[in-house]
């Protein structure tokens, strides 16, 4: 039961994270510019289907993630 739930706060954490530092960047952005910019939406899914597909392909995860940045920049 513990170790469920501690999977599920890292989890929950991990993701929020992520959410919170794609709305940062959203707020920058606006906040330097005054223009709405969806674009780093894109490189945010970029970076996630490139991650997705390495694994599929049998590419060891730590190198999926550093392609997939690579991708994304």
């Amino acid at each position: 039961m513990f170790a469920e739930f501690l999977q599920f706060l890292v989890s929950g954490v991990t993701i929020g994270a992520t959410y919170a530092l794609v709305g940062l960047g959203f707020a920058v952005i606006y906040n330097a510019s005054n223009v709405i910019n969806f674009a780093q939406g894109e490189f945010v899914m970029i970076g996630g289907m490139a991650t997705v597909s390495l694994i599929g392909l049998g590419v060891p995860m730590p190198l999926a993630i550093l392609l997939a940045i690579a991708a994304a920049a």
